[in-house]
């Protein structure tokens, strides 16, 4: 499974405002953390230096297009060479963003992963745009904070 994990309020679609998420919310990071957990990691370079550090208990991948050293982690010059580079590890790799790495991931993916935060944040950051003739709603549920989808890409 190649999935593409991330948190957006459900009005507008922010993920980020001045290289943070604009929200802190326990239980959705929580969710995360179970959801990942023992799969590989990719991030791009932004979204690494907005955590700081690499996630623990997984291989990280970090995308950047100046391919210097990131404690901790691995560095892929493109979604592709870090989807392969996952691939070697583990057969779940999450795709955890930022925007322009999702965009690039759309068509790699074949999960994705969304957990729409209910209250509206502003923000700089969007999730792009998809079509539900593209992905197909497989399950649901509801979370005080938030809502979690997860989508299959349609064939």
């Amino acid at each position: 499974m190649i999935a593409i994990v991330v948190a957006m309020t459900k009005k507008g679609k922010v993920i980020g405002k001045d290289g943070r998420l604009p929200w802190d919310i326990p239980e959705e990071l929580s969710h995360f953390r179970k959801l990942t957990k023992g799969g590989a990691i990719i991030m791009g370079r932004k979204t690494y230096e907005s955590i700081g550090h690499p996630l623990p208990g997984r291989p990280n991948i970090v995308v950047s297009r100046n391919a210097g050293k990131v404690p901790g982690c691995e560095v892929a010059g493109s979604v592709p060479e870090a989807v392969e580079m996952a691939k070697k590890h583990h057969r779940d790799i999450f795709i955890i963003g930022g925007a322009q790495i999702a965009r690039e991931s759309f068509a790699l993916a074949d999960t994705m992963m969304l957990s729409y935060i209910r209250k509206d944040y502003p923000g700089d950051t969007f999730f792009p745009e998809f079509t539900e003739k593209e992905w197909a709603v497989e399950e649901r549920r509801d979370f005080p904070e938030f809502e979690f989808v997860v989508y299959r890409k349609r064939h």
